[in-house]
């Protein structure tokens, strides 16, 4: 049955499929008042992520986050109302790579809101453990929204055994372990990001690229410490040392 023209909560229409994640389908909506929304639609045997996101989603209120709005069902599907993230997934939007070298103010202003919605995040006792390109939406000018939340919860939230969470290339060495995690391993992945930045590619953690002449260069190594312990961990102070070495108003 198509779900588009489908009335769900309190009036709320889907119009069009946005896109697909891992573990859901989001569908662009309108409100009752005619407001622009988005629906988030799980799997059915991902009703726990779904839970999960409304959980630690359901209280955040801040610009470079997706506000999740309330729960719904689409049929038998667990789903979620969601604010609409503008903009394309982070890959999408930086074509030209090395994005620092083609586009370097508009990257840098994406990774300025990224560290904003984490320090948010994180100021909460929250952990997103799932940065990656695919879950930053970014608008021409470099403005960036963080969404899904289905694998965040409590910093060193513990579980009955180890559990790998988050996206093999951007996951910390903790994270790849299973350990319980804490906003350094956030910032691990923001390191990702930024060497992506430098480089243009992805690099492999086993053989480290060459270091380059851009300033920028400093704060990658200190976001990919492999020790958690001597890694950096605070989003503000990453936030600030970017600045710095960047040169950019704060």
């Amino acid at each position: 049955m198509p779900l588009a023209g489908q009335v769900v909560g309190e009036g709320v229409r889907l119009v069009r499929p946005l896109g697909r994640g891992s573990h859901s389908l989001v569908y662009f909506a309108v409100g009752p008042g005619g407001q622009p929304c988005a629906v988030k639609i799980f799997d059915p045997h991902f009703a726990a992520h779904a839970a999960r996101e409304y959980r630690n989603g359901a209280h955040l209120d801040h610009p470079r986050l997706v506000r999740v709005l309330a729960p719904v069902c689409v049929g038998e599907r667990p789903a979620l109302v969601v604010t609409l993230a503008r903009g394309t997934v982070l890959f999408e939007r930086y074509l030209r790579r090395p994005a620092l070298t083609h586009d370097r103010r508009a990257f840098l202003r994406t990774l300025v809101h990224l560290l904003d919605g984490l320090a948010y995040l994180h100021g909460l006792g929250l952990v997103h453990r799932d940065v990656k390109p695919e879950n930053i939406l970014v608008e021409p000018d470099g403005s960036a929204t963080l969404v899904d939340f289905d694998l965040s919860g409590p910093q060193a939230e513990a579980f009955s055994g180890p559990t790998r969470m988050g996206t093999a290339a951007f996951q910390s060495p903790e994270a790849a372990r299973g350990e319980a995690l804490g906003p350094e391993s956030d910032l691990y992945s923001v390191g990702v990001l930024l060497g992506w930045g430098l480089h243009g590619t992805l690099a492999d953690p086993e053989m480290p690229p060459p270091p380059l002449p851009d300033p920028l260069d400093r704060l990658r190594g200190v976001l990919l410490e492999p020790d958690r312990t001597r890694r950096l961990a605070s989003a503000v102070e990453a936030q600030a040392l970017l600045l710095e070495l960047a040169d950019l108003p704060s």
